[in-house]
């Protein structure tokens, strides 16, 4: 199984390094993860902030080098239902 530049198989899930918004052209980004299970195409709708405060100046590109260094640090990933998360920032 291949993974795309910032993916990581993660306790069977590929967890995406992201911006939210993902399109172009908003006023600012902040770093995000989405997770999917591993062979599957399904991405789970919820976003999960890589970070907690809302640094309305970032550009994509600094959001998703942000996001991407967090996803370095990520150990586990839980999904039960349709809740899930993520361990080890």
């Amino acid at each position: 199984m291949e993974f795309a530049m910032g993916e990581r198989l993660i306790d069977g899930f590929v967890v995406r390094a992201t911006t939210e918004p993902e399109e172009d052209g908003a006023a600012f980004y902040e770093p995000a993860f989405r997770v999917r299970k591993a062979g599957e195409e399904y991405e789970h709708p919820h976003v999960w902030y890589a970070t907690a405060q809302d640094i309305e100046k970032q550009s994509k590109e600094e959001a998703l080098a942000i996001a991407e260094k967090w996803l370095e640090r990520l150990e586990e990933v839980t999904w039960q239902g349709d809740d899930w998360n993520l361990r080890g920032i």
